[in-house]
């Protein structure tokens, strides 16, 4: 809505008062005062236009002192409407984006009708290469993520966070922001390829002579140890140890979960010195599939 001037406001670092920044005063939900001119967003935004227009009936000049006391109260907070106007303003350079923000920052794009909101997200994240790779946020934040990506249709956002998905605890899953996805039967089968992945693997560190029948029945590994097998001490425990991380893997299909097991499970145990070459390619391998953007159905 339109306001007068308030003193119980603070100037944001991005957009203080001064020239060429005194037209309009749009405050943030959290009390922050972005000083912008209108024109950028009147012709980026069909809202701020009729929102202008309505507010300043026939005021079509440039923007003189009797524009100075107008302000426009908004719902979004300043973290948002900084990113918004940092991309509107022709005078700035384009910002990179914050992942905690980004879910916002689209709602707010398609609030306001600003089309291009979708195209700066997408280009930002094709061709940040290294950042958005590696970028690290935990489960609640890929289920916004993902939300956010289908809901406004930024592919590869929801692939980001479809890779941390994969490799998260299974019991952060099963909440309503996600379960109610549209991408969550997606997701589950990703997870199950993911789990399959480490079974075959983790199976590569028992001998050609096969010392254990694997048999799954949902989550639980059943172990039966062959006969001949038995009284060889320091390879059933092997394969104990084994079969243990295949089930803690099936909880949680990542890396680092892998590994900490492995460091519970085996470390403490003697076993064959090629065991310990094969966990080195174990480790590249999953490195290598957990940087992989995942295919979305």
């Amino acid at each position: 809505m339109l306001e007068n001037r308030q003193t119980d406001l603070r100037d944001s670092v991005e957009f203080p008062s001064g020239p060429g920044y005194d037209d309009i005063r749009l405050i943030s939900s959290d009390r922050i005062v972005f000083n912008f001119h209108r024109w950028p967003l009147m012709y980026m935004s069909p809202v701020f236009r009729d929102m202008f227009e309505i507010g300043n009936p026939g005021g079509g000049g440039g923007g003189g002192s009797d524009n100075n006391s107008q302000s426009v109260t908004l719902s979004e907070d300043s973290g948002t409407l900084s990113l918004i106007l940092q991309f509107i303003d022709p005078k700035k350079e384009n910002p990179p984006l914050d992942f905690t923000i980004l879910p916002k920052f689209l709602e707010a794009g398609r609030k306001y009708q600003i089309d291009e909101t979708n195209e700066w997200v997408t280009r930002w994240l094709n061709g940040s290469g290294p950042m958005a790779t590696s970028a690290k946020f935990n489960t609640q934040q890929a289920i916004e993520l993902l939300e956010a990506g289908t809901t406004f249709d930024v592919p590869r956002l929801s692939q980001l966070a479809l890779r941390v998905l994969i490799r998260a605890p299974s019991h952060e899953l099963f909440v309503p922001g996600l379960t109610g996805s549209k991408l969550f039967g997606h997701l589950m089968k990703l997870r199950m390829e993911r789990i399959d992945w480490f079974r075959r693997a983790l199976t590569g560190f028992l001998s050609d002579k096969s010392a254990v029948n694997l048999r799954y029945v949902g989550n639980t590994t059943v172990r039966i140890l062959d006969r001949s097998y038995r009284d060889d001490g320091a390879y059933r425990n092997l394969c104990i140890a084994i079969l243990n991380i295949m089930h803690a893997v099936s909880l949680e299909p990542s890396h680092a979960f892998c590994m900490r097991s492995w460091s519970n499970d085996l470390d403490s145990i003697d076993y064959p010195a090629e065991v310990q070459n094969k966990k080195k390619v174990l480790q590249e391998n999953c490195q290598s599939l957990e940087l992989e953007l995942p295919i979305l159905p």
